[in-house]
Formats: C-alpha cells, sequence, structure tokens
C-alpha cells in the first residue's frame, strides 16, 4: 500500500455527512459531551472513491461480537464490534462498528476521535443533542473541516453532488421528461474530490 492512498484515506469527511450523538451528561440533564461520528456509507464512498475495487471486506462471528477483516490494496487489518443484545438491529450495529473500527485502522475516519470534546444542550426528555447545541456542533465541525481543506490545498464537491456520483445505493437515474419517457443523457465520469 502506497503513502498516497493512506493520505487520501485520511482526509475529513465533508460536514454533511458527520453527525453527533450524546455522551456523558449534567447532573441535571441539560448538557451532555458530544460524540461525532459518520455513516456507514461515508466510510464506503471514501473506500470507493479511493480504491474503486481493490477494496474487500469479510466478517467473523467471536463469541457475542463480530470481527472484520478489511482488506485495501492487499493489506488486512482487523477489528471486532459489539452491540446491545436488546437492540432489534443487534447484528447490523456490530457489523457496522466492527467495520468502522477496521477503517480507522487505516486511518479513515480516526480523526473522529481527536475532535474537541464540547458540551452542548441536551434535551431529556428525547435523549438527545437539543437543536442549538447540532447548530452550534454543525458551525464548529464546518469551520474546523474548513480550515483543514485549506491547510491540505484541496477542493472538495458539494457533498450531493458527491453522494450522486459515488453512492452505489443511490445510482444515478435517468431524467424524465414530463412525459415519463427516458431522457437519452451521455454519462460523464464521477468527479473526484482530489485531482
Amino acid at each position: 500500500m502506497n503513502e498516497h492512498i493512506l493520505q487520501q484515506l485520511t482526509r475529513p469527511f465533508v460536514p454533511e455527512h458527520v453527525t453527533w450523538k450524546p455522551g456523558a451528561t449534567t447532573k441535571d440533564k441539560s448538557r451532555c459531551l458530544a460524540m461525532a461520528y459518520a455513516d456507514l456509507r461515508a466510510y464506503q464512498n471514501r473506500l470507493d472513491e479511493i480504491c474503486g475495487l481493490g477494496w474487500s471486506v469479510s466478517y467473523e462471528p467471536w463469541g457475542d461480537r463480530l470481527i472484520c477483516h478489511l482488506t485495501i490494496a492487499g493489506v488486512t487489518r482487523s477489528s471486532t464490534g459489539e452491540s446491545n443484545p436488546n437492540e432489534g438491529n443487534a447484528g447490523t450495529s456490530a457489523e457496522a462498528q466492527s467495520f468502522k473500527r477496521a477503517c480507522v485502522m487505516f486511518g479513515l475516519g480516526r480523526y473522529l476521535y481527536d475532535l474537541p470534546s464540547v458540551w452542548v444542550g441536551y434535551d431529556g426528555q428525547k435523549r438527545a443533542i437539543d437543536d442549538a447545541g447540532h447548530t452550534q456542533l454543525m458551525q464548529r465541525y464546518r469551520a474546523w473541516h474548513d480550515k483543514m481543506v485549506a491547510k491540505l490545498g484541496e477542493q472538495q464537491p458539494p457533498a450531493h453532488r458527491w453522494k450522486r456520483a459515488n453512492d452505489p445505493l443511490h445510482p444515478s437515474r435517468p431524467a424524465r421528461h414530463r412525459g415519463g419517457a427516458p431522457r437519452r443523457h451521455r454519462r460523464t465520469p464521477s468527479r473526484r474530490l482530489h485531482q
């Protein structure tokens, strides 16, 4: 595996792909520590963009855990994931967790663990970060992200264009006329985040 692939994998996710979960709360449940995370598809999309067909994944059970073996350019790194057995989607949760942790072994998403801890407003009834807290976090992350992108001298396309061009679960479909007949159009290659 070359250094270029590793550098590309460690780029931060665009703000639209990052969200937050509440961590520890204050005694009065009015504030919480925000923990950043990205959706599973953000990781998969990054691997598709950087590695194309040069990555694969396999899973194996390990007691009540799941081991994910992620192979990129012939190099395999592994990690485990577990879930709450009381959850309805326990298997899916363990799979996602082990996959993300294996990605972190290659540097993908590792920076999320290093973001500064921020206390924000917490809605105790919903057990979630409140709207003002989400707005504050998004503003902080966007400012940090823009600074990082400028520092790296990179340009990234808008998230909506990125998702359309690179999300295998949402392939682009032919545009339709008002009459419903498909319109023929020429496919253009997807724009890469880094030239």
